[in-house]
């Protein structure tokens, strides 16, 4: 899902937004809130979205001004306005300033499914489109994800693929991010729904499968290849994300 950052001062305005289906429908969550652009220059600087929608009148920091702060700062992100008719001029200059788009209230279903599944199209077209293993792509499949889900996913996903069969840390990742370790773990979680660890441990397993299949490795080297601190916790590991040990999946494939 592409992350949404939803920029409303009205209250009853953004739990009428958070009600509304055409973002799940169009591949969007909205996966914070915030009530002014102050507000969400904060929230902004600490998690990335792929799109802000955001109110251009509201106070302390308005729409305009936020969009501003948005490419003053280098911030990658997409963002739509929502006004009012007499709002218009305000719309314009935020077009002027790199918005994307802008949306009349009051806003339908109808016009935010347009105006979404166009945003769609375009980060679709920005995401860097890197080979994905296959290996990769069927735990992705599995979980019901996918790497056009959004650009952390993709990237996530493009990174095990460029390092399938290495051994990754999550300080790896979070320095090729360019995050914090506790950052880089909580938006992991966030996207993917499980955490770093536990995803890593199905490539591993996965990656495991493959040299088994080979015929050429016998478990305590591909339990040396894949890191594990002895023989023993491979195999218990690996029994317990598919049921069998390491020799009883060797002896499976060999019946067929």
């Amino acid at each position: 899902m592409y992350q949404v950052l939803l920029v409303e001062d009205d209250t009853a305005m953004r739990f009428l937004y958070t009600k509304m289906k055409a973002w799940t429908e169009c591949g969007f969550q909205i996966a914070e809130q915030a009530s002014n652009g102050k507000t969400a220059l904060e929230i902004l600087g600490k998690k990335s979205f792929d799109l802000v929608f955001t109110d251009v009148r509201m106070p302390f920091i308005d729409g305009i001004e936020l969009l501003r702060q948005i490419k003053q700062r280098n911030i990658e992100t997409n963002v739509i306005f929502s006004s009012s008719y007499d709002e218009f001029e305000y719309a314009r200059q935020g077009l002027i300033l790199g918005a994307f788009d802008y949306i009349l209230k009051p806003v339908d279903e109808k016009k935010l499914e347009n105006v979404l599944t166009r945003m769609k199209e375009k980060l679709v077209a920005d995401t860097p489109q890197e080979v994905i293993e296959p290996a990769i792509q069927e735990i992705l499949d599995s979980m019901q994800l996918s790497d056009t889900d959004g650009k952390f996913i993709h990237q996530v996903a493009a990174y095990f693929s460029a390092n399938y069969g290495q051994i990754i840390t999550m300080e790896d990742m979070a320095d090729e991010f360019e995050l914090s370790k506790d950052y880089f773990g909580k938006m992991f979680k966030q996207q993917f729904g499980c955490t770093f660890n536990t995803f890593y441990s199905l490539v591993r397993i996965t990656y495991a499968k493959d040299l088994i299949r080979t015929g050429n490795y016998k478990a305590y080297q591909i339990s040396e290849i894949l890191g594990y601190s002895s023989t023993d916790y491979f195999t218990k590991i690996f029994k317990e994300m598919t049921g069998m040990t390491p020799s009883a999946y060797k002896a499976s494939l060999e019946k067929h």
